[in-house]
């Protein structure tokens, strides 16, 4: 059966599909949104690319347009590991969305149609336990975003993951299941977390058909007979979790608080997901400051130690609201502490990068202006 570690990757990742969703982003789960781009496979989604299709777990499109620049979507994926996520996994990333940055499409129905990009594809990596220094480096260099979730700041969002998965694990042990149905995980989730934004979300009892019909399909070398209406063969039934006590799990997950975490976009090739320490403090600090546009310090990690969270404060008044996030070492180094012929250079990527990070809150896009501490100029 499937493994602890990996079942948590799949759990993350529908929660990570909640939080594109609430943060400007529409999710694309059905081939129906979109044929000509997206195909629907027997484990999922899949994108084409020019050299072939692609999985995508979960891929949401960017609501808002962006100038001069074709519609961006953005592929997530989601590690939780006991070690740090190494080398090939960003470099099958980078290998999924240079594919599908190459796929063009007819642009019209004319007899020699001319093919063009409908969109421009991103990566982003989760993990909760970091990434190696070679998938950093490797990750720099082709842009692909790493959002490290191992810092103490998203301690209880990790909780929350393992809770769901490990309940669902335990429940698939005690029913002696030997193939987890990952297809019924995934149906409970997105009804529950109300992420399926289709107009055909199977039910359960459906899925169980079809999923049960695609396994004997896969043994066409095995008698079958026909019992009924339906078909069976030799293998041993598919057996799913019972209802009912993957319910209970599921009502457990919706009391669950996830508006703790936004998704910041800064002006670079990542995205950064803050934990906001407490979300009343900060929706009502919004209210009282209307504007678009907030003023802010960034408390910086000090050299050489960025193993600690980055906290975002208002830049006048008091600390009303806290929002923390990490970055891998690696790039935390690199805009922190470049030094040499390049340093100027990069000093101005800097400012460029974290002077401006867009979030959303509710329908409202804000920006959090960076304005450097008067006693650190230093880091500008």
């Amino acid at each position: 059966m499937i493994t602890r570690e990996a079942l948590r990757g799949h759990v993350l990742e529908e929660l990570l599909a909640r939080l594109l969703q609430d943060n400007g982003y529409r999710l694309l789960v059905s081939a129906k949104q979109d044929p000509d781009a997206l195909v629907q496979g027997k484990n999922g989604l899949l994108v084409r690319g020019r050299g072939g299709n692609h999985q995508a777990d979960v891929l949401g499109e960017f609501d808002l347009p962006v100038p001069f620049s074709l519609p961006l979507r953005i592929f997530v994926e989601a590690k939780c590991n006991r070690t740090s996520v190494r080398l090939p996994v960003v470099r099958n990333a980078y290998g999924t969305v240079h594919d599908v940055n190459e796929q063009y499409s007819p642009f019209s129905s004319d007899p020699n149609p001319v093919s063009v990009r409908r969109y421009h594809y991103r990566y982003t990596l989760f993990s909760t336990s970091g990434f190696s220094t070679d998938a950093q480096r490797y990750a720099l260099a082709h842009q692909i975003s790493l959002v490290d979730l191992s810092n103490p700041g998203f301690a209880q969002f990790r909780a929350l993951v393992e809770q769901v998965a490990d309940a669902m694990y335990d429940l698939a042990t005690r029913n002696q299941i030997s193939t987890f149905p990952l297809g019924q995980m995934r149906i409970a989730l997105r009804h529950t977390l109300e992420t399926w934004t289709g107009d055909d979300l199977v039910t359960v009892e459906e899925f169980e058909f079809s999923e049960t019909i695609d396994d004997l399909a896969e043994s066409q070398d095995e008698p079958e007979v026909m019992t009924s209406s339906r078909t069976t063969s030799k293998r041993p039934a598919r057996k799913w979790l019972p209802e009912h006590e993957l319910a209970q799990i599921m009502a457990g997950l919706r009391a669950e608080p996830l508006g703790e975490l936004l998704i910041g976009f800064p002006a670079a090739p990542f995205i950064l997901v803050f934990k906001c320490e407490n979300p009343a403090a900060f929706a009502a600090y919004l209210h009282v400051h209307p504007s678009s546009e907030i003023r802010v310090h960034i408390e910086f990690a000090e050299r050489g130690h960025h193993d600690g969270d980055w906290v975002i404060v208002p830049a006048h008044g008091p600390q009303e609201f806290r929002l923390l996030f990490a970055l891998p070492d690696l790039l935390a180094d690199w805009l922190l502490n470049s030094e040499g012929p390049a340093a100027p250079r990069v000093r101005d990527i800097k400012r460029g990068m974290l002077s401006s990070l867009v979030v959303f809150q509710g329908n409202r896009l804000i920006r959090l202006l960076y304005e450097p501490h008067p006693d650190r100029q230093r880091h500008r």
